[in-house]
């Protein structure tokens, strides 16, 4: 009996481990998969033409805050709100 516990206490051991190695890959392919998403919206966002739209959008918003009435010091700071909220 005790001859016969031995190979099988090996056998489950493996077959847990294996099974448990088999359950990581799906989260390292999930991993993976936002590491390359994650690396192409940032490659996007970088692209010179974007950020000079966004900067040319924050420049409007800024001006139009001023027309409407804002001191110069209000609008920058709604400004900088709404540029850091986009980056959330």
């Amino acid at each position: 009996m005790k001859h016969l516990c031995i190979p099988v206490v090996a056998i489950l051991a493996l077959y847990v481990a294996n099974s448990d190695a088999q359950e990581r890959k799906p989260l390292n392919f999930m991993n993976e998969q936002l590491s390359e998403q994650l690396l192409n919206q940032t490659l996007a966002l970088s692209d010179s033409k974007l950020i000079k739209a966004q900067a040319e959008l924050l420049r409007k918003h800024y001006e139009a805050l001023i027309q409407s009435g804002f001191s110069k010091d209000e609008a920058l700071q709604l400004v900088v709100a709404m540029a850091s909220q986009d980056k959330r």
